[in-house]
């Protein structure tokens, strides 16, 4: 059973099934007493969209923080942000991060 772990906005994430990373772009409730999900945005722009909890702890490696500070408000914004290079600089330090897990994730895939 994979460890329980609260990630937050701006942490990167490797995505082992895609061998990709990616940046945890909102957090979001699920109930009381429940922990919360987050979506997921992967560096070539593509939006996984939402994990519960326990998904994440499965699916999603989590590598450290990026500095990123983002308020989501709908997915069209977050694809005109991603598209202007809002999370260029992000994802540069989400693959450096990654890096030190294995050298296949510095590529900008």
């Amino acid at each position: 059973m994979p460890t329980p772990q609260d990630l937050t906005v701006g942490e990167a994430v490797l995505y082992p099934r895609e061998q990709a990373v990616g940046l945890i772009y909102e957090v979001y409730e699920r109930g009381p007493g429940v922990r919360p999900g987050v979506q997921v945005l992967l560096s070539d722009g593509r939006d996984l969209s939402g994990f519960s909890a326990e998904e994440a702890d499965e699916f999603l490696q989590p590598v450290g923080h990026t500095g990123l500070a983002y308020a989501f408000t709908h997915v069209g914004q977050l694809h005109a942000d991603y598209h202007r290079g809002h999370f260029a600089e992000a994802f540069a330090t989400a693959r450096l991060l990654a890096g030190f897990r294995h050298i296949r994730y510095l590529d900008a895939k």
